[in-house]
């Protein structure tokens, strides 16, 4: 019974402890992952149109990006991989928006050559 519950107790002491060595383990590794998924979110989104028709929150992501470039220079890891995280979501925000603007445009162009189509076909109508 006593070796029992030494075990629990030491189990009971260790689990913290190595909650806080994983802890300490995740925070002190760059994100480099992280980074490169923004670096390439940012290049889509740049790609897809966001420059044009969402940029400024293009320019936010990449202001989050170069942020978390620093914040690995200067080891803080943690705010690092959250900068990281946000640029992704505003480059991928800024993607869809102008995935969305485009073809809002394109529908918008398309109803004004259909209503151009339906004018030339009334006149040629009238005129015969």
């Amino acid at each position: 019974m006593f070796k029992m519950n030494m075990f629990l107790r030491l189990g009971v002491l260790a689990a913290p402890a190595s909650l806080t060595m994983a802890l300490i383990g995740c925070s002190s590794t760059p994100p480099r992952d992280t980074l490169a998924k923004a670096e390439f979110a940012i290049q889509d989104a740049g790609r897809s149109g966001a420059e044009q028709f969402e940029p400024e929150l293009l320019t936010s992501a990449r202001a989050k990006l170069a942020r978390a470039n620093k914040a690995v220079d200067d080891d803080e890891n943690d705010d690092a991989r959250r900068l990281a995280q946000e640029a992704v979501a505003e480059a991928t925000l800024a993607n869809a928006k102008a995935a969305a603007a485009k073809q809002a445009k394109e529908v918008e162009d398309m109803k004004k050559a259909i209503e151009a189509l339906k004018e030339e076909s009334s006149r040629q109508i009238q005129g015969q």
